[in-house]
């Protein structure tokens, strides 16, 4: 049986469940959604926090929680406070001396003066965060470092962090000198009559700084670093100002880590307020940050943010363990050695008058005048009038009391220092000096710490002393010849003894003369600037236990200890010069050309003799004690016993000239080979009696001499037989 056809489905019947299914969809997506945003506790999802926000406001893009204070700016452009009714670009910035530094500071101090800027019409409202310390605030500053100009980086003093995770202080700079801010400009505070009132404010002047002063080798610049809070760097501001307790502002561009140059009042009180340089003390302080601007918001409606900021003590005083303190390195001058006569200095305690210089805030009283005559009047009686004219007595001056004879006598007036007559200390500035044998042996050498600024020892300072001979070794090293190598430094004792040398020494010897930094020694509690970045990491992990890896060299000086010329026991390399070197030899003549006679009277004239003649002279020659090199020509003065043949005996007395090549000359050795010449008489004798009698004698003569000049020298420094001295 065949079925008709089915009638097809309306259009509008798919339209219709199309709908329903669009609509069902829309109602279980947000249930889903809902659902999972409350059951994935697991996963924390990004919020951002609004602090201090007001109510009506819209949220802001940064977190100023921790914040001191907060100037939000009008949410629309309408105005309608009253004038003068505005805060300031950043809290008390009327009240104190501020200093604009790397940007324009005219706009700065015009809005300071109550000048046209965002807030100036009063729209702007104040909001009071934390009124005390927060540790957002406190975590702002990252370190304290110090900058010299020896220092090619600054030093971190402060903000290292030790095992338990706090920032220490390293170093404390309280024994450096200050850097000079005197060239820095800044603004006055305004006063009440500057204010604007409802008057037109005046384009602020231009504050130029003047010329600086070139800084000194030890003064020391304290910079402090701090980084904006991360909650709140998105937002857009211009300026910053810091502010210290004592009324100075510092203003400069935005930065988001920054530094601040600030000087340490060691004294712990402000003094007169300048602006030129933030003040920190000692014993901590505070400062606070704000980051403004002038003409438009930075995030939302916040155009300033305060932050307080707590600045650390520079000094722990009350530890066990103090933080070392930093002095500046010694110059080359400073380190000198000297062997001459100590200074005498006078004994007892000081017996002149005391000084009479008034102490600080006195005032001294002006002599009273003289009373005026008085001058009779017509009405008075004669007696009156004799008493008005007659002249007052002047009093006498008071007569000392005589000295009782039974008392003590009166002390006599300090005697003056008596400085050393001859040559002075000399420097350690890494030179050739020349150093007699005597001060050695005897034990009067010293090596001496001077300069201005050994007076600001407060605590003592340790340095290594080593003195070792370099021309002769010991299994492949230089000899030590000092059993003590600790020097202690302080204001009152800043010289170390040498002591006497007598082993290893003799009087021709070269030495090296060493002082070291030692800045890991435990009897010190003071480091030299140049090995506190070296020695920081050491001093915070107790490392003193290996000092000699952390020791620096300071000043040196290579000595030749010969003997000198003159009276003077030491001197520079240059200034030592040749000494004359007077010595016994033994010429031994191997070949003689002589002549006996006088040709006017007797011939033959000349004789030849080889192996004939043996004598003793006394040589005088210039030596260079530093070359150890002697000048080829010397002078004699001896004589000799000559053997002539046929039994016949000469006496030669000569003065003669002997240039020579030297064959041995260490250790004082003057064996040499050359010729001798020489003028002098001579008597001849035989086996019966004198043969030819005193004849004049003049003689050229092929020798070998052997000597030994004693390399020793007098205390006194005059001439001594067979030494290297002069006069």
């Amino acid at each position: 049986m065949r079925q008709a056809p089915r009638p097809a489905r309306a259009p509008w019947s798919r339209a219709l469940a199309l709908f329903g299914i669009a609509a069902s969809l829309s109602f279980v997506g947000p249930v889903i959604a809902q659902e999972d945003d409350d059951g994935g506790g697991d996963e924390p999802g990004t919020t951002t926090t609004t602090v201090n926000t007001p109510s009506g406001s819209a949220p802001m893009p940064a977190d100023f929680s921790g914040s001191l204070q907060i100037v939000r700016g009008p949410a629309t452009a309408n105005g309608g406070a009253t004038p003068g009714t505005a805060p300031e670009i950043f809290p008390e910035a009327s009240r104190v001396f501020m200093s604009v530094r790397d940007t324009d500071p005219v706009p700065i101090e015009t809005a300071r003066r109550g000048g046209p800027w965002l807030c100036s019409t009063g729209q702007c409202t104040t909001t009071l965060g934390d009124a005390g310390q927060s540790r957002i605030g406190d975590d702002m500053l990252r370190s304290i470092k110090l900058q010299t100009p020896t220092l090619p980086l600054p030093l971190t003093i402060w903000g290292r962090l030790d095992e338990q995770g706090r920032r220490t202080l390293d170093f404390d700079p309280v024994l450096l000198s200050r850097r000079d801010y005197r060239h820095v400009c800044a603004y006055p505070p305004v006063a009440p009559d500057d204010k604007s009132g409802g008057r037109k404010v005046e384009k602020a002047p231009l504050c130029r700084d003047s010329v600086p002063v070139p800084p000194q080798p030890d003064s020391g610049e304290v910079l402090l670093g701090l980084q904006w809070p991360k909650q709140s760097e998105m937002a857009d501001f211009r300026y910053l100002a810091i502010v210290d307790s004592c009324g100075n502002a510092r203003v400069q561009p935005f930065q988001r880590t920054f530094t601040v140059p600030v000087f340490e009042v060691a004294s712990g009180g402000c003094g007169k307020a300048d602006g030129k340089v933030l003040r920190i003390f000692p014993s901590g302080g505070w400062l606070r940050v704000t980051a403004f601007n002038l003409e438009n918001t930075a995030a939302a409606t916040v155009v300033n943010a305060t932050y307080r900021v707590s600045v650390p003590p520079l000094e722990n005083l009350v530890e066990s363990n103090p933080a070392r303190m930093l002095f500046p390195d010694p110059q080359l001058e400073d380190l000198k050695v000297d062997c001459g006569p100590a200074m005498r200095k006078p004994g007892g305690p000081p017996s002149g008058p005391p000084s009479r210089t008034p102490p600080p805030g006195f005032t001294p009283k002006a002599p009273a005048a003289a009373p005026k005559p008085t001058t009779p009047k017509p009405g008075d009686k004669p007696a009156v009038q004799a008493a008005a004219q007659t002249p007052t007595p002047a009093r006498p001056a008071p007569v000392a009391p005589k000295p009782s004879p039974m008392g003590p006598p009166r002390p006599s007036l300090p005697r003056k220092a008596t400085a050393p007559a001859g040559p002075g200390p000399q420097p350690l500035a890494h030179v050739s000096l020349v150093i007699a044998p005597e001060p050695l042996r005897q034990g009067v050498c010293r090596v001496r710490m001077m300069g201005s600024t050994k007076g600001r020892l407060v605590a003592p300072l340790a340095l290594y002393v080593s003195l070792t001979r370099t021309d002769r070794t010991s299994n492949g090293a230089p000899i030590e010849l000092l059993n003590e190598h600790k020097w202690i430094v302080t204001p009152n004792s800043a010289e170390f003894q040498l002591p006497p040398l007598a082993e290893n020494f003799d009087g021709d010897s070269r030495l090296r003369l060493a002082v070291y930094s030692d800045p890991l020694n435990t009897d010190g509690k003071v480091v030299l600037v140049s090995d506190a970045t070296r020695v920081a990491a050491s001093l915070r992990s107790g490392g003193e236990a290996v000092p000699e890896a952390a020791r620096r060299l300071i000043g040196s000086a290579t000595i030749h200890s010969v003997p000198l010329c003159g009276e003077a026991n030491f001197e520079t390399l240059e200034a030592a010069g040749s000494c004359l070197r007077a010595y016994l030899t033994i010429p031994a003549m191997l070949a003689t050309l002589q002549i006996t006679r006088a040709p006017w009277l007797e011939r033959p004239l000349v004789t030849r003799t080889v192996l004939s003649a043996v004598g003793v002279a006394l040589a005088v020659d210039s030596y260079d004690p530093v070359r150890r090199r002697a000048f080829p020509i010397a002078g004699q003065l001896g004589g000799s016993i000559q053997q002539l043949g046929d039994g016949r005996v000469g006496l030669l007395g000569y003065l003669g000239v002997a240039p020579t090549i030297p064959v041995l000359g260490d250790g004082g050795n003057t064996t040499s080979f050359g010729f001798l010449a020489g003028l002098g008489l001579s008597y001849i004798t035989n086996e019966s009696g004198p043969d030819e009698g005193l004849k004049p004698a003049a003689f050229l003569s092929v020798v070998v001499q052997v000597g030994q000049a004693t390399p020793q020298a007098s205390a006194s420094g005059r001439a001594v037989f067979g030494s290297y001295q002069g006069e």
